[in-house]
């Protein structure tokens, strides 16, 4: 009899001890689930706000000489690759930036010091705009580029546009 009192008692105690585990591991389960739930929201909300910023490099790109197949086409027949017309158009406006004199390349003469190009973008084969400043006031101009026969870049302007001062 004795034996069977402790046979009981470990049976009731083993089944507390089921139910308990039985208790905490649907506590547990529960939590996971709700952890999977908020993190499966997570990669949604991460999944959308990057498929909204790979729309956006697309769009700023279109008008950009390194994405556009066409220019790219277009330059390789002419003998150059894309990176080394890059390059050339580039370093001849903005190597042409002076500490003593303004910048050949914008028609516009400094007001508040010399201008200089500080930026450049290649829209295609044919066309760069660029960002000027002299310190004071800043503006934007728009180039033609070609190379001529003898392949030699040739640099025209198109049009210029000097904003006025805000403050």
């Amino acid at each position: 009899m004795k034996n069977a009192k402790i046979f009981i008692y470990l049976l009731a105690i083993a089944v507390l001890y089921i139910v308990f585990q039985q208790v905490n591991g649907n506590k547990k389960i529960n939590a996971d689930r709700l952890k999977i739930d908020s993190l499966k929201n997570k990669v949604t909300q991460i999944t959308k706000v990057k498929d909204s910023l790979e729309n956006e490099v697309l769009e700023l790109s279109y008008f950009d000489l390194r994405f556009d197949e066409y220019a790219g086409e277009y330059i390789e027949d002419q003998g150059f690759s894309v990176a080394a017309m890059e390059s050339l158009v580039l370093d001849t406006l903005v190597g042409a930036n002076s500490a003593e004199n303004d910048n050949p390349f914008v028609p516009l003469a400094g007001l508040d010091g010399t201008t200089k190009i500080d930026r450049v973008k290649l829209l295609n084969h044919k066309w760069a705009v660029a960002d000027f400043t002299d310190g004071t006031y800043w503006g934007q101009v728009l180039f033609l580029y070609q190379f001529n026969k003898e392949k030699t870049l040739a640099i025209d302007v198109i049009t210029s546009h000097l904003y006025s001062k805000t403050k």
